[in-house]
């Protein structure tokens, strides 16, 4: 655990969706309804996700972290 919370960029999405069902929405917003459903999440880290999409992991799970904190 990080700081900010314990969503990492080295942490597997698929894992990251499994331990934290309510981030699922803003998954969805931020990298698209395909990553729910893709089995790829299983070995894509936040890290290649976010460089993927061209976002900024460090952004990403700040967002994502902000969201537990919310719960």
């Amino acid at each position: 655990m990080t700081k900010t919370g314990p969503i990492r960029p080295e942490m597997f999405l698929g894992d990251i969706l499994r331990r934290h069902p309510s981030v699922r929405g803003k998954v969805k917003e931020l990298f698209g309804a395909e990553c729910l459903r893709c089995k790829s999440n299983q070995r894509e880290t936040i890290h290649y996700t976010s460089w993927h999409k061209g976002l900024d992991p460090g952004e990403v799970c700040r967002e994502l972290n902000a969201l537990l904190k919310e719960k």
